[in-house]
């Protein structure tokens, strides 16, 4: 049975929110409960025969830290999952990599896959999860992307655009699946170099792992901004 190590990383900030005194995003309450913790919730109930849930490991601020643990702490739906908080890092690369320094300490087996999911995207759901996790155990890793809906062009330093093939683009979403020692050897290297990435998927590919590409998620969309959480509101009632 494969085993699966959850990661979910709250270290953002929220600088381009308007917080108006409110907590970073991904701590924020809601109907469901914390941000953070609803995305979380559904992945718990992946389906024993797809994967088990072997731990989970959050990226937190200090200063969030015992809020953080007090709600993992009341979460019913963790049941005997182990978990542990591990600290933000100063970029998304150095957060992934703290986590992972944390869970090397439980010897993981080099088969085991490793999800790691941005807080701030509530809504990602079980079954993409799901269809991420089948796809990792035969290719070793996979992101999930969905259609570019605008033309995109590359422009030149001489101000010129090369227009891309939108039919081959899409954008890249989490959770991003990967088999573990893929993912530790490639952030080992990534941190001995001081080398930053936008995804892990794009550092896996740096390193000559390409991700499978399964189908995203439109509901899948990050809370960024202040509009995207009154956005958000409704569907969190």
């Amino acid at each position: 049975m494969t085993r699966l190590h959850l990661i979910q990383l709250a270290g953002g900030q929220g600088l381009r929110a308007e917080s108006g005194g409110l907590p970073p995003k991904q701590f924020r309450p809601t109907a469901q409960g914390p941000l953070f913790t609803i995305s979380l919730k559904a992945f718990l109930s992946l389906p024993a025969d797809v994967a088990t849930i072997a731990s989970l490991t959050v990226t937190v601020p200090e200063v969030w830290r015992n809020a953080v643990r007090g709600t993992l702490g009341n979460l019913s739906e963790l049941g005997d999952v182990p978990w542990h908080l591990a600290p933000a890092g100063a970029t998304r690369t150095q957060s992934t990599w703290n986590a992972l320094t944390h869970l090397a300490s439980s010897t993981p087996l080099p088969e085991d896959l490793v999800a790691i999911h941005d807080a701030a995207r509530p809504f990602a759901s079980v079954n993409l999860l799901e269809r991420l996790v089948r796809a990792a155990q035969t290719q070793g890793g996979a992101v999930p992307g969905v259609p570019v809906p605008d033309t995109i062009l590359r422009k030149n330093s001489q101000g010129q655009g090369e227009y891309l093939d939108r039919s081959r683009l899409v954008a890249v979403q989490t959770p991003q699946v990967f088999r573990w020692d893929r993912l530790h050897a490639a952030h080992a290297w990534a941190a001995e170099n001081q080398q930053e990435f936008t995804d892990d998927g794009g550092l896996l590919a740096a390193r000559g792992h390409d991700p499978a590409v399964v189908e995203g998620e439109d509901t899948n969309w990050k809370v960024t901004t202040d509009g995207d959480w009154r956005r958000a509101g409704p569907l969190l009632d």
